[in-house]
């Protein structure tokens, strides 16, 4: 169980960083239907603002249903494979744009505009 809570609040930072919190929660129907439709959906077709919006859904899914664990783990694998999708397509636009070499030197602190000391293996 301890898991699942540290998953919970790991993406709840990474929400809030993301996209624009939902101003209404959803009600239990609302989620179960949107988790049947979405995971039906290929995410290639989504534009960021529809995966930011399925982000978000999913992740208050899981804040409303966190007393049924299987209920979360459904929404936040949701939740995981829109993450995934902008994360590739992020890292396919640095890649397009060349911009590899600068990502990496600003977050590992060797840049002007150095933010973190995450390290960017790979960049």
């Amino acid at each position: 169980m301890k898991r699942p809570l540290l998953m919970f609040a790991l993406l709840a930072s990474a929400v809030h960083t993301m996209a624009v919190p939902r101003e209404v929660k959803p009600t239990q129907a609302e989620c179960r239907a949107n988790l049947k439709e979405w995971s039906r959906q290929k995410t290639e077709g989504l534009t960021i603002a529809e995966l930011n919006e399925h982000m978000n859904t999913m992740f208050a899914c899981a804040d409303l249903s966190k007393k049924h664990e299987k209920q979360v783990r459904g929404y936040l694998d949701e939740f995981y494979r829109a993450h995934a999708e902008l994360a590739n397509r992020a890292f396919n636009f640095i890649t397009r744009h060349g911009l590899a070499e600068q990502f990496g030197a600003e977050e590992n602190g060797n840049g002007e505009h150095s933010t973190s000391d995450t390290a960017a293996e790979g960049f």
